[in-house]
């Protein structure tokens, strides 16, 4: 039976062979191959140069012209979106008694830059990656936004692949996603939907009636090093004050949000 590969977008269809090496540095070491992160994702791909574009970035692409590979771009924004709709579906199943307010905003948790650099890592995905010279220098193998974009693409790549093979795409990206993040899915609690600080505010009011405030650690940053430090405590009605947590980041709000993170995670650890 003939495949309909004018589904796929144009500069998706006619790849070489994914085998193909340049031997020059860029590509991953000749140990990693295609069928092992197969069944380190938990899908076979009838159609492997798919996996292999979602694998490129746009520096190998732009550094091995003659090659014949597109960069995982049009895979990212297309994994992005499909990522979107399968987190959406698990997550509604998980609460669906919930407003869509907090389900947007659990699903925005889960699907968070830092979810998905956890799911490349467990993926080893950092080590299949074509990367040119300079982000090979740069350390792109590990680099968050890389991994994460990498993991949309990914699962693009298997949305595509299950359609061009006459399988149910949305069953295998479905798939995918609960190896990746069904453990997560079964944990979440509705107020993970909140952000570190509005969590924490929940949480001392609940338990000790107060509200807690946040005071600048040490003197304002340099503006061309930014590092702001910050510390979260509750004051009691008695004059006590204990210290929660101290975070840091690039601007008092983000190191004011770390330290509520720093906070609750001292808070949850047994």
């Amino acid at each position: 039976m003939l495949r309909a590969v004018t589904r796929l977008p144009k500069v998706l269809r006619g790849l070489p062979e994914p085998a193909l090496r340049l031997d020059d540095g860029t590509e991953p070491a000749s140990e990693f191959d295609l069928d092992a992160l197969q069944a380190a994702i938990g899908y076979s791909f009838a159609d492997p140069a798919l996996l292999r574009v979602a694998l490129t970035l746009g520096s190998w692409a732009n550094e091995h012209t003659d090659a014949g590979w597109p960069s995982n771009a049009c895979l990212e924004f297309f994994g992005d979106a499909v990522l979107d709709l399968v987190a959406a579906d698990a997550v509604w199943r998980r609460f669906p008694e919930l407003a869509e307010g907090e389900l947007t905003r659990l699903r925005a948790s889960l699907v968070a830059e830092a979810s998905l650099v956890r799911v490349a890592s467990a993926l080893g995905l950092g080590a299949f990656l074509y990367l040119g010279r300079g982000d090979l220098k740069r350390g792109g193998r590990e680099h968050p936004s890389t991994l994460a974009d990498a993991v949309e693409a990914v699962l693009g790549a298997v949305f595509l692949d299950a359609r061009e093979a006459d399988r149910l795409p949305e069953a295998a990206a479905a798939g995918v996603f609960e190896t990746w993040f069904g453990t997560r899915v079964a944990a979440l609690q509705p107020e993970h939907g909140l952000d570190a600080k509005s969590r924490l505010q929940h949480w001392a009011q609940a338990k000790h009636r107060v509200t807690p405030r946040y005071r600048r650690v040490g003197d304002p940053p340099s503006p061309s090093e930014p590092s702001w430090r910050a510390q979260v405590e509750l004051e009691f009605p008695d004059g006590t004050v204990k210290v929660l947590g101290e975070g840091e980041g690039r601007s008092l709000k983000r190191a004011e949000q770390a330290a509520a993170l720093v906070a609750l995670q001292a808070l949850e650890t047994p």
